[in-house]
């Protein structure tokens, strides 16, 4: 889980038709029967939500559409209170699995907030692939970062078994790196594939480079996903 892009003006549809889509979901909710959105108000929402993450999910960074199909996230349960189901500001891209493991759960801000706040200081990832709180962290936020992981379920099996594989590759490719002592034409175009602003799970790739003390290419990595090539 990494900061998201900076979240661009609302989508010109969802200006126009919040106030009737949202009327109509309250009175859905009401009666408990019925999907919170139509299609065609997904497929308005949808685009513009992966422009935020280059396509992966807000959580766990696990890429959309090839590998999981995307759906719509409400920050704030649209069951929680139904008036922000269509606010840009409370919509998130996530994977089914993610988004059914929060569910409805009212957790009042605990949740990190990928598009309002920095997540990476929160999390440590170990050499398992496990994200734990950041041992730095004060208690208020050690809290956050729990809950955050318990919400979304981030250490699952498949989760922890991929991260440790994309921490081993980073790995291997600082330490190919620091024997050549440049980048070659390999090199390089190996380090371009990671720094891709598409490339799964930052969090790792920025993780083990700082552990590694390249500060800098986490920061090359960082304003990459933040502007694009």
């Amino acid at each position: 889980m990494v900061r998201s892009r900076s979240r661009p003006a609302a989508p010109a549809a969802l200006t126009r038709n919040a106030a009737a889509w949202t009327a109509r979901w309250a009175r859905l909710a009401l009666t408990g029967g019925g999907d919170w959105a139509t299609a065609t108000a997904k497929k308005e929402l949808i685009k513009p939500l992966l422009a935020l993450t280059w396509g992966k999910c807000a959580f766990c960074e696990g890429r959309l559409g090839a590998q999981a199909y995307p759906q719509i996230e409400h920050y704030v349960s649209r069951k929680t209170d139904p008036q922000r189901a269509f606010q840009w500001e409370n919509l998130l891209p996530v994977c089914q699995v993610c988004n059914t493991s929060k569910g409805h759960t009212d957790h009042q801000g605990s949740l990190l907030k990928p598009d309002a706040e920095d997540p990476e200081p929160f999390f440590w990832i170990t050499y398992e692939g496990v994200i734990d709180p950041h041992p730095r962290l004060d208690e208020a936020g050690k809290l956050r970062a729990l809950e955050t992981i318990r919400l979304c379920g981030l250490n699952r099996p498949e989760l922890v078994a991929t991260r440790q594989a994309v921490a081993d590759l980073i790995s291997r490719w600082v330490d190919r790196a620091a024997i050549a002592g440049r980048l070659d034409k390999l090199l390089q175009a190996e380090w371009d594939a990671l720094s891709d602003p598409t490339f799964n799970y930052k969090l790792v790739v920025r993780h083990v480079l700082t552990q590694k003390g390249l500060h800098v290419r986490a920061e090359i990595d960082r304003d990459l996903f933040q502007r694009g090539r």
